[in-house]
């Protein structure tokens, strides 16, 4: 889809697995040629990051064109990716953590974020934006795709879990186990940052019960077949 100057696409499990973590060399490279065929990418254009679970983000001001290369998977390692180069198309892999674009309309900037329990609670999205520093945090636009949703993120304790820093988004449900909403975490982050509600799109689909997303808890649950899909987007 396109965005008032950006450009954001989700692949999906049709689309095959995005990961060398979790497929074969051959297979993954297909399948991430074809998803930018797909979508208009040269994959000449595109950086690629490796995920840590943090929150540092890499400038990018060339594009890396290491997205089809298994041998220089890691030489971008780290939660996120920014630009200010038209052009630039930034790029990682996610399966139930948050996959979330950033982009700054008055000063041109556009960041890809990865953004789990860990990077919600590192606020990977308050390094964005410092990072951005923009003239008007209201007008930058967030994106955030698939991810897993309250429902079925589930606990069967609260042991190790910032209960202080989580608050009302973690908590016992009626199915007496205890429940984490990221996505509602992640937009309360974007508003105290200063983003007008208005501008803040976060995706209902809940990658545990929908099969058309890769759920690394539901392959842990059900066996099948770990893999990752994919979030995409450029300035334009």
């Amino acid at each position: 889809m396109s965005n008032l100057g950006i450009k954001v696409e989700f692949s999906k499990v049709s689309d095959g697995n995005m990961s060398f973590v979790w497929g074969n060399k051959a297979d993954v490279i297909k399948n991430r040629q074809q998803f930018l065929e797909k979508n208009s990418f040269d994959a000449a254009s595109v950086s690629y990051i490796s995920l840590e679970h943090g929150n540092k983000i890499h400038k990018v001001d060339a594009p890396k064109a290491n997205l089809l290369d298994s041998t220089r998977q890691d030489e971008l390692v780290g939660d996120g990716l920014y630009t200010n180069r038209p052009g630039v198309a930034l790029m990682l892999v996610v399966a139930d953590c948050i996959p979330a674009a950033l982009y700054d309309p008055l000063g041109r900037q556009l960041c890809v974020l990865h953004a789990g329990r860990k990077g919600v609670e590192l606020n990977i999205l308050a390094e964005a934006v410092k990072m951005m520093n923009p003239k008007d945090p209201k007008q930058l636009i967030l994106v955030a795709g698939p991810a897993i949703s309250k429902e079925s993120y589930v606990f069967d304790s609260d042991e190790g879990v910032d209960k202080e820093f989580w608050g009302s988004d973690f908590g016992l449900g009626n199915d007496k186990k205890y429940h984490m909403d990221i996505k509602n975490k992640f937009k309360k982050q974007a508003i105290y940052l200063g983003l007008s509600e208005k501008n803040i799109s976060i995706s209902k689909i809940d990658t545990y019960q929908d099969q058309n997303y890769y759920s690394h808890r539901r392959s842990m649950k059900t066996g099948e077949a770990e893999g990752r899909f994919a979030i995409i987007a450029s300035l334009l």
